[in-house]
């Protein structure tokens, strides 16, 4: 059964730029970790436009436990959350995992 796990972030107004080279990076890691792929989700109606959603899609949930598990050890990722955690361009709002019923 596949699985889709979602962040939601408001993003710094001017700070755009900067939140989607990060989330460049993060989609490198998490499909290098198993995520079979990726999309970044901006808001273009009903909610606000500073809204967006990472949205990481696994095959089933083996490919999820594994890509959580290698994202504890993996030097790249953690590093990024170093770089992002000095000053935060984007606040995470709320994370979601959903399970795909079709």
């Amino acid at each position: 059964m596949k699985l889709t796990h979602s962040t939601t972030w408001d993003v710094a107004v001017g700070r755009q730029g900067e939140f989607l080279a990060i989330n460049r990076r993060s989609a490198v890691i998490h499909k290098r970790c198993g995520a079979s792929d990726i999309k970044l989700l901006a808001s273009q109606a009903g909610a606000p436009q500073t809204e967006w959603t990472y949205v990481m899609f696994f095959d089933d949930e083996t490919a999820w436990a594994k890509c959580m598990g290698a994202m504890d050890t993996d030097a790249e990722w953690l590093e990024l959350g170093r770089e992002f955690s000095v000053d935060p361009c984007a606040r995470a709002t709320r994370s979601n995992l959903y399970r795909d019923l079709l």
